[in-house]
């Protein structure tokens, strides 16, 4: 799996590199879990079928860690053991960004634009709750709208619940935090 940074995309030229188009999804995935294997397996299977790169874009420190810094208990995975997962899993590449202040303020469609034009973007999937760009404000709506201006391919995923509960990283947290390992674990990847 190649492993890139935001600033690798916007500066060399990857152009034979993306050449055959990518699918992708966009997240923190810290402790990947059943929620983002549903992202997962719906990018692989796209790309397999269309004849596409995989991919996946994250960031180097959990987005939770940085956004909620005084209300954060800790990552559940280092950085080294989600892309090693990400790569178990047949991920051709992944794009890490170290989230500062010049990235935050980069808006989304902006983001998207370079996503288009940098990554060769054929097709995109995530959760219905997905937002990003300058404080959160490209949501569901504008993204779908951005895909049919530029002819994009998209996807966005229930939200997965176990016993009427969102599957979530903060969820995994809060089991940690409680001891309840086992729980927890249940609801992760397995390498």
């Amino acid at each position: 799996m190649k492993v890139l940074t935001w600033e690798e995309i916007l500066t060399l030229s990857l152009s034979e590199y993306f050449r055959r188009g990518t699918a992708l999804s966009i997240g923190s995935f810290d402790g990947p879990h059943l929620g983002h294997l549903t992202l997962f397996r719906e990018v692989l299977s796209y790309a397999k079928n269309k004849s596409l790169l995989s991919g996946l874009i994250t960031f180097k420190k959990p987005l939770s860690s940085i956004k909620m810094s005084s209300e954060y208990w800790g990552d559940i995975s280092t950085l080294e053991e989600r892309l090693c997962i990400f790569e178990k899993l047949g991920f051709d590449f992944c794009i890490v960004i170290d989230f500062d202040s010049k990235f935050a303020n980069i808006e989304g469609q902006e983001f998207f634009e370079i996503l288009r034009d940098k990554l060769n973007l054929k097709f995109i999937v995530e959760g219905v709750d997905f937002k990003c760009g300058h404080k959160g404000a490209y949501d569901k709506d504008k993204i779908e709208a951005f895909c049919k201006d530029n002819n994009l391919s998209f996807a966005f995923m229930p939200l997965l619940k176990r016993n009427g509960e969102r599957i979530s990283s903060t969820k995994i947290r809060e089991l940690l935090h409680s001891d309840s390992v086992s729980e927890a674990r249940n609801l992760l990847v397995q390498e």
